[in-house]
């Protein structure tokens, strides 16, 4: 919903401007159609007075060299019609400048007739992407709280399943104690040279698990393969190291991620030592000694 929203007002966009850059071109063909006209238009008006004050210098030498005394009279003539002549251009001139002023009024109206509208839809379109953006607010908000809740109540039942997990295992722990008593108070009662499984259970060591060892593996391999392709002098070029100091770093660095086999503890080692020494003639395995040296 939210791309279709995006795309209808990138749409939107894209016309508005491809309207605007109409009306652009279009008033620019125009301006330049209209200033092409007036340069035509006085080019005309220059070519023709020209032409006139040709012809009349022509007509006035011509005057001249027939008739001298006509020249007077010429003359007012001239001057009357260039009195007119000026007349003329001035009254066409002022006629020309109020038409070239009426159009550009008109184009300035448009223009700014134009203007409002763009605004006015500029308004409008930015008042319907603060609707949708607050509705998205909105939206955010009530996903927000409903999120919230949802973990809230998820902290609320793993709290309950660790509390109970936690009942469980002392329960558990519980009856491992009393296991462990009554098989202590018949080991007492009955010896047996089967070692106890308190005493088993104590020398387990926690070992890690397939996904751990099969990560460890991928990460050595991956290190070994990048040790392989790295430019080791350039390295320790780049680190302001030697040679040496360089490959020392990285071979202290893998011995410290290097994932060792669980090793028995020196309790382990003292608590078999111990009990080979404690064995007494009164224990289940001296008697079985004594017997087996005692047979015929």
């Amino acid at each position: 919903m939210g791309a279709d929203d995006m795309d209808e007002e990138m749409l939107k966009k894209l016309k508005r401007e491809a309207a605007i850059r109409s009306k652009e071109e279009d008033f620019e063909r125009r301006k330049k159609a209209e200033e092409k006209k007036k340069r035509q238009q006085l080019q005309e008006l220059r070519e023709e007075y020209e032409n006139k004050l040709v012809r009349r210098e022509q007509e006035r030498l011509a005057m001249l060299k027939k008739q001298t005394e006509l020249r007077a009279r010429k003359k007012a003539e001239n001057d009357r019609l260039n009195n007119l002549r000026e007349k003329n251009m001035e009254k066409k001139h002022k006629a020309w400048k109020a038409r070239a002023d009426q159009e550009i009024q008109a184009v300035i109206e448009e223009q700014v007739v134009e203007e409002e509208r763009l605004e006015e839809a500029i308004q409008e379109a930015r008042a319907r992407k603060a609707e949708r953006e607050e509705e998205k607010r909105a939206q955010a908000r009530d996903k927000q709280s409903r999120k919230e809740e949802q973990d809230m109540m998820r902290s609320e039942k793993d709290q309950e399943r660790q509390r109970k997990r936690d009942l469980r295992n002392l329960n558990r722990v519980d009856a491992l104690k009393i296991e462990a008593r009554d098989e202590l108070e018949s080991f007492i009662q009955n010896p047996f040279p089967v070692p106890l499984k308190q005493v088993l259970a104590g020398r387990l060591r926690p070992v890690p698990k397939v996904t751990e060892l099969l990560a460890a593996y991928k990460d050595q391999r991956e290190d070994l393969e990048q040790l392989e392709a790295q430019d080791i002098p350039m390295r320790a070029q780049l680190r302001n190291q030697s040679i040496f100091q360089y490959v020392r770093d990285i071979q202290l660095k893998a011995e410290a991620d290097r994932m060792r086999p669980p090793e028995p503890v020196a309790g382990d080692l003292m608590r078999t030592v111990g009990k080979k020494k404690q064995q007494t003639p009164s224990s289940p395995s001296g008697k079985r000694g004594k017997s087996s040296r005692g047979r015929p």
